[in-house]
């Protein structure tokens, strides 16, 4: 039981695991970075001027383009890895959470690389790392209001983590009771972003015309289904069919499990279908999306394999998911 073993336990052949699964993912697009394709593999998106101010300029440098993403998803699968061990939500130290990040995020060309979604993702992860936690919190203390605030730095990036407003809402009413005060924190803090770009462009600027440009830019949901090669609908597919018996396996447990990670939980699921509709609609197919699906999934995914029965079937079934990779790469 090679990959169990590593990915199971927090060690240093775990984390030089999760370097190498990356490294190899992330190795074609090296590869084109060097090659007449660089350029032309980085996909420019619809962004926030602060997002076009600090990452613009590495649209242009292929190389340090993925680097940066490599470096970000690092940083997403050590924060995955945090949560799980201060929340309790998987019954041991486990590096499973960030290794089916990456294998669900970047498992498509064009989502290795650094785009709005992925950096508002860090700051939409913050967010609930925070309102993880407001169990321990008395009502009307500002925790709420800085989880807020960092979804709000996100849309500093990427707007459209907007839409995941009422995701607050739910989750607030999910994990403790709350105040009408505290479900108007979230406003509060957008309605400080606005009045902080308005300024920014009527005041600074002298073009108070662009504001309202900038924003009907950003909150355009545009894009379609472009269909992808066989290898990519098997791997998802796949995943999916994990997911499905993951969630059957966790229902049948649930009650066993303590009531903040009972609450806790059912926050994911929210995030799980609140993420699904946000791919669909708003995001429109967009691949830099799947991260806000990755996040739940990889903790319903990371607590079935933490199952102590049928150790060789999981082992078999992660030996088949890397295999799938493998044919995504080569494939597409």
């Amino acid at each position: 039981m090679i990959l169990l073993r590593i990915f199971k336990n927090s060690q240093l052949a775990g984390t030089a695991g999760l370097i190498f699964l990356l490294l190899g993912i992330f190795l074609y697009s090296f590869i084109q970075d060097f090659s007449g394709e660089g350029v032309s593999s980085v996909s420019d998106h619809q962004a926030m001027q602060f997002y076009n101010l600090v990452f613009g300029a590495i649209h242009t440098v292929p190389f340090l383009n993925h680097v940066i993403a490599m470096l970000l998803m690092m940083l997403i699968g050590y924060m995955l890895i945090r949560i799980g061990v201060r929340d309790r939500l998987l019954d041991q130290r486990s590096l499973m959470p960030a290794f089916f990040f990456i294998i669900f995020t970047i498992a498509l060309p064009e989502a290795r690389q650094v785009s709005p979604a992925l950096v508002g993702s860090l700051f939409y992860l913050l967010c609930f790392a925070i309102l993880f936690e407001v169990h321990d919190k008395k009502p009307d203390t500002f925790s709420i209001f800085t989880a807020s605030v960092f979804l709000v730095l996100g849309s500093m990036f990427y707007l459209k983590l907007i839409w995941f407003i009422p995701l607050i809402w739910a989750s607030l009413r999910t994990m403790r009771p709350v105040t009408w005060r505290e479900l108007f924190y979230p406003v509060v803090a957008y309605i400080i972003l606005a009045l902080f770009f308005f300024t920014w462009y009527w005041g600074v600027m002298d073009e108070g015309a662009m504001f309202g440009r900038v924003v009907a830019e950003n909150m355009t949901i545009s894009g379609s289904f472009e269909p992808y090669h066989f290898s990519v609908y098997l791997l998802y597919g796949y995943m999916i069919m994990m997911v499905g018996v993951a969630s059957i396996y966790m229902v049948n447990r649930f009650r066993s499990r303590k009531i903040v990670v009972q609450n806790t939980y059912q926050v994911m699921f929210y995030m799980f279908v609140a993420a699904i509709l946000f791919y669909l609609f708003v995001a429109r197919f967009d691949p830099s999306g799947l991260v806000f699906v990755a996040f739940p999934v990889s903790y319903i995914l990371s607590n079935y394999f933490h199952r102590k029965r049928s150790p060789w079937i999981h082992e078999l079934a992660m030996w088949i998911l890397l295999g799938l990779v493998v044919y995504v790469q080569i494939s597409i």
